[in-house]
């Protein structure tokens, strides 16, 4: 049982995973409306999703590194505000530029709340049951997303998109409050403060860069855009790494790359959200587009997934504490790897039984992979290097998250005209002629793109498999900042 300080901790970290949680699944549901509405076309519509993502990753390695100088508590806090206020602009928003920008915003405070969470248990928590509230944690997180499910489609069949947002404003900012009343902060710094900006914005611009390029190359007669943004992210990316190994007190300190089990969970998480990350908005575009169901039905045939992952994500945090991380994650990758090859199975007429049954397995491979691999990355490091190092998982899982959605979109216009795919997926069928056709046509694209990300899932088992046999904690390299 948690003591009195962990049952504090708990609170707080729960709400905050809650909320991410809400924020992940209630806007997936109403995606192809939500861009109806606001005559957004498909690229602009993964933006509202990407935005997100890319605004929490913009900041991570700011939030790790502060966090390492001045402590948890004040920031976890201003995460929970910034957060609560964009999802209010983006119940204002009125045309799909504004929502990008807001949803950026929003991914900013997210930033804060999801990477100083799990930092926040790890500091607070015994280390040998570390894996047990991490898993608590997680499933705050899949509880939030069930209630987004279910409460998206009801909210859009009976308030309107913009509800989406709102509803849950009122508990971000009482958490501001509660976060303050309830959180002590225990760690102390080693370091003087010193901010490496140079590191923080050539990371942020290379990362930038990249998504754009991926972006780029989804849309028609762009492959010179595309190739040149490339080239020039990969240029900053290796700036930045040069930057990080002179710099002093660098953002990202390179010497924990050193660490197996860091940076061979990252690099599993990294591939694991390339092939995860649009899974999701596919089974929404299969069952609202291909199969013609609402919002408010998609969002129920999606919870068997969630409660999936919700009993698993438990199972793989106290499985992972009693016979170590790399074990647990490998089974995990390799159920999320067979359910994503048996999705690219789904067509018009699919039986729903069947997509069900591949939805609950992809829960249970997820939620057994997630909080192993996510102990394994946060407990490989110092004390003082914690913060970092949850940024970079978050970090490696929203690239990957990013890079998925642009992936998904750039495999499904080799077998369908990105025009048609657009208006298919956005509800706009002016002009479309044979719709059924073009619909069966954009479900063989799907069941390729399931295809694809089975195989990347696959390739993130090799990371996990080379961690069998090592201890969990090693004997670490010093890391030193001055």
């Amino acid at each position: 049982m948690p003591d009195r300080r962990m049952l504090h901790v708990l609170s707080v970290t729960t709400i905050a995973s809650f909320l991410a949680g809400i924020n992940a699944r209630i806007v997936v549901v109403g995606l192809p409306l939500i861009a109806h509405f606001l005559g957004a076309d498909v690229e602009q519509a993964l933006w509202f999703t990407q935005a997100f993502m890319l605004g929490s990753t913009a900041i991570q390695l700011i939030v790790g590194r502060l966090s390492d100088l001045f402590g948890r508590v004040n920031l976890f806090s201003l995460g929970f505000g910034l957060f609560s206020i964009a999802a209010l602009l983006c119940g204002l928003s009125w045309d799909p530029a504004h929502m990008i920008a807001f949803r950026f915003l929003q991914g900013m405070g997210a930033a804060f709340l999801m990477s100083l969470s799990l930092t926040i248990i790890a500091d607070n928590s015994p280390r040998e049951s570390v894996g047990t509230w991490i898993g608590v944690n997680q499933v705050a997180f899949r509880l939030g997303s069930l209630l987004g499910l279910t409460l998206g489609g009801i909210i859009i069949d009976l308030m309107g998109w913009r509800w989406l947002f709102w509803i849950y404003v009122p508990l971000g900012f009482l958490s501001v409050f509660w976060s303050k009343k309830r959180l002590e902060e225990v760690f102390r710094p080693k370091e003087k403060p010193k901010i490496d900006l140079i590191g923080f914005i050539s990371f942020t611009t290379s990362v930038s860069l990249i998504l754009l390029s991926l972006t780029y190359a989804s849309y028609p007669n762009s492959a010179g855009i595309s190739s040149a943004l490339a080239l020039a992210g990969i240029v900053m990316l290796i700036f930045f790494a040069l930057w990080e190994l002179r710099f002093p007190s660098p953002a990202l300190d390179l010497r924990i790359f050193r660490i197996w089990q860091f940076s061979g969970g990252v690099i599993a998480q990294l591939l694991y959200a390339i092939a995860f990350g649009a899974s999701t908005v596919l089974l929404v575009i299969y069952l609202e587009i291909i199969r013609g169901l609402s919002p408010s039905a998609t969002g129920l045939l999606l919870i068997p997934y969630e409660l999936s992952f919700l009993v698993f994500g438990v199972a793989g945090g106290r499985l992972s504490d009693r016979y170590g991380y790399a074990p647990v994650a490998l089974v995990g990758l390799a159920l999320s790897s067979a359910s994503l090859y048996l999705m690219s199975r789904l067509s018009v007429d699919t039986p729903l039984q069947a997509a069900i049954i591949y939805m609950l397995l992809l829960g249970m491979g997820t939620g057994l992979f997630t909080t192993p691999n996510a102990s394994s990355i946060v407990m490989s490091t110092p004390p003082e290097r914690r913060g970092v190092a949850s940024s970079m998982r978050t970090i490696s899982f929203n690239v990957g998250f990013a890079i998925s959605l642009n992936l998904s979109i750039l495999v499904m216009t080799q077998f369908i005209p990105y025009s048609i795919a657009s208006k298919l997926i956005t509800e706009d069928y002016s002009g479309l002629g044979d719709i059924a056709g073009n619909i069966r046509i954009l479900s063989i694209a799907l069941s390729r793109t399931f295809k694809v990300q089975s195989t990347i899932m696959a390739a993130a088992m090799l990371f996990s498999f080379s961690r069998l046999g090592k201890p969990d904690f090693l004997k670490l390299p010093e890391v030193k900042g001055s």
